[in-house]
């Protein structure tokens, strides 16, 4: 045998005998556990109430209300120092409230806090739109404010989106004698200085993503009509929805409505005072070389 062919034969060898043989496995199934089964710790009947859906000190709480016989609303309390107002907001078409007050917290609050309804009719997803019953409506805002602890249920307040500003136009003409001034932002209809006309004021918004034609007209036909009217634009966003910039708008719109909101016998008698077409012809016809200025309102 040559040398080389040797050697390689007695290194196979070497390495057969110091092979390891792996043990086979068995097959014998494992005995089963006798250990008693963890019993479940009993939940106590009493439980902690839920926290506020607001977790951050710096943001006023939007707090569930329960109504008696009613879906629950969801209310915004007044600031520190502010007397309440009472004021409602109705959401628009299958949604929740809470989607809108989340970016008007700081304005709900600074303006007395603000009351905010559920719809009555529900939506495939679950979410919630409204009914045409105005009279129902009317009825759920009594009890809304009445649980959030109201005992005067007039001059009330409307801040209303999309579906809801429509709805709020119809209680406008329903009860006029008790829903006095407006905030419709997203309106999917032009507004009417009929359905308005004992409005105290209204102030009209929308966005880019929202038919800006139906509030920005609509204001002007209620400016005609002598009912005091604003039109202000949203931050740009897709309707059904409210950028965080909404607050800062909104709450301008609730100062406006402060200071400009009037009834109409106190605008009848604003209108009485102010000088009409009538003195400047007499003026003129009377041979006044400088007949005062008229502009039309």
């Amino acid at each position: 045998m040559r040398p080389g062919l040797a050697a390689c034969t007695l290194a196979a060898l070497a390495l057969t005998s110091d092979a390891t043989v792996a043990p086979r496995r068995s097959t014998a199934t494992a005995p089963l556990s006798l250990s008693p089964v963890p019993v479940p710790v009993p939940v106590p009947d009493l439980l902690p109430p839920e926290p506020p859906l607001s977790s951050s000190p710096d943001l006023p709480a939007i707090t569930s209300l329960a109504i008696d016989d009613d879906l629950p609303a969801f209310v915004i309390r007044p600031a520190p120092n502010t007397p309440p107002s009472r004021t409602v907001f109705l959401t628009g078409s299958c949604t929740t409230p809470v989607t809108y007050l989340e970016p008007l917290r700081h304005a709900a609050a600074a303006h007395g806090g603000i009351v905010a309804l559920q719809g009555d009719t529900p939506c495939r997803d679950g979410s919630r739109r409204w009914s045409p019953d105005t009279i129902g409506t009317a009825a759920r805002i009594d009890a809304a404010l009445r649980a959030a602890g109201f005992d005067d249920l007039t001059d009330i307040t409307l801040v209303g989106y999309s579906q809801g500003a429509e709805r709020a136009e119809w209680l406008a003409h329903r009860f006029p004698a008790k829903y006095t001034r407006f905030i419709l932002m997203a309106g999917p209809i032009l507004p009417s200085h009929a359905r308005f006309s004992e409005a105290h004021g209204v102030v009209t918004l929308a966005g880019y993503g929202d038919v800006r034609e139906n509030m920005a007209n609509g204001a002007k036909r209620l400016r005609r009509a002598a009912i005091p009217a604003l039109y202000m634009e949203l931050p740009g966003v897709e309707h059904g929805q409210l950028a965080p910039g909404a607050n800062e708008v909104v709450g301008l719109a609730f100062d406006w409505l402060d200071a400009n909101a009037r009834p109409p016998r106190e605008r009848a008698r604003e209108r009485e005072r102010k000088p009409g077409p009538r003195h400047v012809q007499a003026s003129h016809r009377f041979g006044d070389p400088h007949p005062p200025k008229f502009t039309a309102h």
